[in-house]
């Protein structure tokens, strides 16, 4: 949550350089972002805190977290999709967000998403997320543009959302399915470990990024 806080600070304060692009809203998913971490810790650690009136069920917070995910894939799809010129590209983002919404709807026909977190759906949206970065490259290798840009500010996003959801999902499947290779891995310090990175890079390009260089 300290790093997410920081994000959020760094964001603010060079919002200047991006406040007219495609990113204008991103210092409202980081605020999201931490506000969700908060409440899902307050949840998750106090009786009196809860979404239901069930004693059993007054630490589950899945339900918090199953909304934030499509919240947050709806956003970063519209992004590469606003920021991509093939129009087969543009398409192919539009045919994933329909995918990844029909996948958390189907997968509430075998898991409550009130009380689990729908992991399938959230790996299958990583992955069309990656998918995406992957056609925003592409795109710009296809117009000549180098891919490397670091004063682009698309750049470090694309760069730490690929870092993270890229390994994110087996990750996330491995805690839920085999929790004894989730402990003795120590996954869970690897996951704490990627989210950093992940925001760090996001902070390095806040920092970087200049309004000229945005595309």
């Amino acid at each position: 949550m300290v790093v997410y806080a920081m994000t959020l600070f760094v964001s603010l304060a060079t919002y200047r350089k991006y406040y007219d692009t495609a990113l204008k809203y991103f210092p409202m998913i980081i605020t999201y972002t931490l506000l969700n971490e908060v409440l899902g810790y307050l949840v998750r650690t106090y009786d009196e805190i809860t979404f239901f009136n069930e004693l059993k069920f007054s630490n589950y917070n899945d339900v918090i977290y199953n909304i934030y995910a499509i919240i947050f894939f709806c956003f970063f799809y519209h992004v590469y999709r606003k920021l991509i010129t093939n129009i087969k590209y543009k398409k192919w983002i539009f045919y994933g967000t329909f995918l990844m919404l029909a996948s958390y709807i189907i997968s509430t026909l075998f898991q409550n998403p009130l009380d689990t977190n729908l992991y399938y759906a959230l790996a299958i949206g990583s992955y069309i997320l990656v998918f995406c970065i992957i056609l925003y490259f592409k795109d710009k290798r296809e117009k000549d543009f180098n891919v490397v840009q670091p004063h682009n500010l698309m750049f470090w996003v694309s760069v730490s959302l690929l870092t993270f959801y890229s390994i994110f999902p087996i990750i996330y499947i491995i805690g839920y399915t085999d929790y004894q290779t989730w402990v003795s891995f120590g996954l869970r310090a690897v996951l704490r470990a990627l989210i950093v990175i992940m925001y760090l890079l996001l902070i390095v390009g806040f920092l970087k990024g200049r309004r000229l260089a945005f595309n």
